[in-house]
């Protein structure tokens, strides 16, 4: 009996594939995906995005709420508990232009839980914009 496999090869028949063209289609169609893949990125609508300007803080505008790891506050240099520190707000929002910023500047080791809280009490006394205070990278 003949060999199956050399029969094919002496007839001239291809004995295996050859997968040159498919790595060759494959890289083709990656360099497309590559060219084309920021051009899909954009939008449809086309809107010119503001620029944020970072300032530094205005001590004479802005309304300051300061938390220490204890739990001690002051609402910029009048020391409240966290009971009053509504009442302290809207005081001092009264003479005050309605557009100032509250920062809450608090010791990294307070709990968030206590920050959403001062947010809160911060927003329903009348602040318009509230603000997490942060320290410049060294």
């Amino acid at each position: 009996m003949n060999d199956v496999r050399r029969r094919i090869t002496t007839d001239g028949a291809i004995a295996g594939v050859n997968i040159v063209p498919v790595i060759d289609l494959c890289l083709v169609l990656l360099v497309i995906l590559l060219i084309l893949s920021p051009l899909m990125d954009k939008s449809p609508v086309e809107v010119t995005l503001p620029q944020a300007h970072a300032k530094k803080e205005e001590q004479e505008n802005n309304i300051s709420i300061t938390v220490d790891p204890d739990g001690n506050m002051a609402v910029n240099t009048t020391p409240v508990d966290r009971a009053s520190v509504g009442a302290e707000i809207r005081r001092q929002l009264k003479t005050r232009n309605p557009d100032v910023f509250v920062i809450i500047r608090a010791d990294e080791k307070v709990k968030y839980g206590g920050l959403t809280d001062l947010l809160k009490i911060a927003k329903e006394s009348g602040a318009r914009f509230v603000a997490l205070g942060t320290r410049e990278k060294q």
